[in-house]
């Protein structure tokens, strides 16, 4: 059976149109296209169509004031502000993004990545049925799904993804070896628990730039058939995050209506 190879993501037109890629990824990313017999410049035209749209739907003034609203409710829910690169965004929306982002944060350009492989099963602790939690590497010349266990390095660059075969709401976070707690999704300052979509592996939006924390990262996946308050959640890592060793394997201290899988990956310097 001859496998199709897929089709070059929107995102990355967009970082090889506004120059963020290097010599070596741009001109991989142009060869990828001609191979699919698409044009850069129609792409960059039919982004530049989708931006206009999205400007006229949101001026950039009401998608500002809409960013600096949830960063300033976000501020105290976060314990730590991880370096993110958002993906997917058009030209009109990222440039909005940058207004506000570029004073906090200095983010790492990623390079050039292919679509990753299907989903495989990842050990966890305290599984749930037909979930899965999944952490992503991206490198130059693609994705690299990682399991249980592995090493990353600090300026690794992760994106999460999930996988569920059932309704329900959920939370994403991570500890690390300094004891700090990050919340993922839903974004920092949304106060429930994010509704699940069932069916197809789900990657969050952004990924992000692990820091110099020591000995681990180790990130959760917590459901429940019911919404809830992320503040359990948080609250819950918050605790176990205090207990080293346990933090590296002991399950979130939470009631039994909740479901969580983990995935830990062990940091090098």
């Amino acid at each position: 059976m001859t496998t199709r190879e897929p089709k070059t993501p929107t995102w990355l037109l967009e970082r090889l149109a506004q120059g963020e890629l290097d010599g070596e990824a741009a001109a991989a990313v142009r060869d990828r296209l001609t191979s699919e017999g698409r044009s850069l410049e129609d792409e960059v035209a039919a982004l530049e169509r989708a931006d206009r749209e999205t400007l006229a739907a949101h001026p950039p003034a009401e998608i500002v004031a809409e960013i600096q609203r949830r960063a300033a409710i976000g501020a105290g829910v976060r314990s730590r502000q991880p370096r993110r690169l958002v993906f997917g965004a058009g030209f009109a929306m990222a440039g909005a993004l940058a207004v506000v982002l570029a004073a906090r944060q200095m983010p790492r350009r990623a390079a050039a990545l292919d679509t990753a492989p299907e989903p495989t099963t990842i050990k966890g602790t305290h599984p749930t049925a037909g979930s899965r939690l999944y952490v992503y590497r991206h490198h130059r010349r693609g994705d690299e799904r990682l399991a249980d266990g592995e090493r990353v390095a600090p300026g690794d660059l992760l994106q999460l993804a999930y996988a569920t075969a059932e309704q329900g709401f959920g939370v994403l976070l991570s500890i690390d070896g300094a004891g700090t707690v990050t919340q993922h999704w839903p974004e920092p300052g949304r106060p429930r628990a994010a509704p699940l979509r069932p069916g197809r592996e789900v990657r969050l939006p952004s990924a992000y730039e692990l820091d110099a924390a020591p000995t681990f990262e180790r990130f959760f996946l917590v459901k429940s058939e019911q919404s809830f308050d992320v503040a359990t959640v948080v609250e819950a890592a918050r605790r176990l995050s205090a207990r080293a060793p346990e933090a590296r394997h002991a399950p979130l201290p939470l009631p039994k209506q909740f479901d969580q899988i983990s995935l830990a990956l062990e940091k090098t310097r």
